[in-house]
This record gives C-alpha cells, sequence and structure tokens, in this order.
C-alpha cells in the first residue's frame, strides 16, 4: 500500500525518524562507543522497500559485512497501553533473549513476533541479504495512510518507552 500524498505520516514514518534522531542525539553525546553504530533513515519503503534495498547495495560507511543487526523505528508513535511489537524476532535466535531481557530490565511490555512480520518494513532488505533485523512497532490503528495520521494523535510518552527499549537493546548488542 502506498501512502496518500495528502497523509502527514506523524505515526507512519515521523515517530521512527523523531526517535532515531533523538537516540542519534544522546549516543554522539556519549562519545564513541565500542563497535561501530550506523544511523540511517531510509525513503521509498511503502515503494517496495527502494532506500533500503538500494542502501544494502551500497552500504557505506560500514559495508554490509560489517553490519551485525538492524533495528528498525516504523510506526511507533501510538503506544497508549499496548504492548510494543518486536517483528522480525526469528531473523536471529539472539533477538527473543535480548528484548525479553529488555523487558525485564525496563519494566516495559514487548512482543516478539517471529514469523511473516519481518517482511513488514526496511528490516526485510537487510534479512534478505543474512544480517538479522527487528522492527519496532507500537500497533495499527484507523488513520494508517490517511490525512488523519497527525501530530496531536501522537503518545510522546510511549516514544519515550520505544527509545528506551532501543537504547538497552543497542547498548547490549554494543557491548557484546
Amino acid at each position: 500500500m502506498s501512502r496518500r500524498a495528502d497523509a502527514p505520516g506523524a505515526d507512519d514514518n515521523a515517530s521512527g525518524v523523531a526517535v532515531m534522531l533523538e537516540l542519534a542525539k544522546v549516543y554522539a553525546a556519549a562519545g564513541p562507543p565500542a563497535r561501530n553504530l550506523v544511523f540511517v533513515g531510509f525513503s521509498g519503503e511503502e515503494a517496495g522497500l527502494r532506500g533500503s534495498r538500494y542502501y544494502v547495495e551500497h552500504a557505506t560507511p560500514v559495508p554490509l559485512a560489517g553490519i551485525r543487526a538492524v533495528v528498525n523505528l516504523d510506526t511507533v508513535g501510538r503506544l497508549g497501553s499496548n504492548v510494543i511489537d518486536v517483528l522480525g524476532a526469528g531473523s536471529a535466535k539472539e533477538w527473543g533473549p535480548i528484548f525479553q531481557g529488555v523487558g525485564f530490565t525496563t519494566g516495559i511490555k514487548l512482543r516478539s513476533v517471529e514469523g511473516a512480520a519481518q517482511s513488514s518494513s526496511d528490516q526485510l532488505s537487510f534479512i534478505e541479504k543474512g544480517v538479522p533485523g527487528v522492527q519496532l512497532f507500537t500497533g495499527a490503528h484507523l488513520d494508517y495512510h490517511r490525512p488523519s495520521d497527525t501530530a496531536d494523535k501522537i503518545d510522546a510518552a510511549g516514544m519515550v518507552k520505544v527509545a528506551t527499549v532501543v537504547r538497552e537493546a543497542v547498548d547490549y548488542l554494543l557491548e557484546r
């Protein structure tokens, strides 16, 4: 399904970009991590994963062979009382225990989804090339790809929870 030209996309995809940019600032302020950490924003997901497919074929500054894992943030702005879905958790046997530990450490409710959901977003481009990837997702809603997907419906506190989950998972990956 392609996004309508008049759809603001506050949840899909602006919420994920906002969390990614905030985490990039946090990591930059903390100094260089023990391993490379790359933040990338893609376009063209609804048009066949065009941006992420291009990236996996031309990966810089880190070649694809040097990428160990991908955490994708797509549609993470309406958590409310939902759980955070970890889509594509079957792309590596480590994802389940990692996110189980993150849920335990943070107290944030997570649900690992292993099966076909891994094909739902840009992580699929990496999975197809042998790089494990997950998508964090806070749930579907009736405003998806519609003009009603507006900023006033975004759950800022929920986005902080998503950022906390990503930070814990990425810190774990960077340290191991």
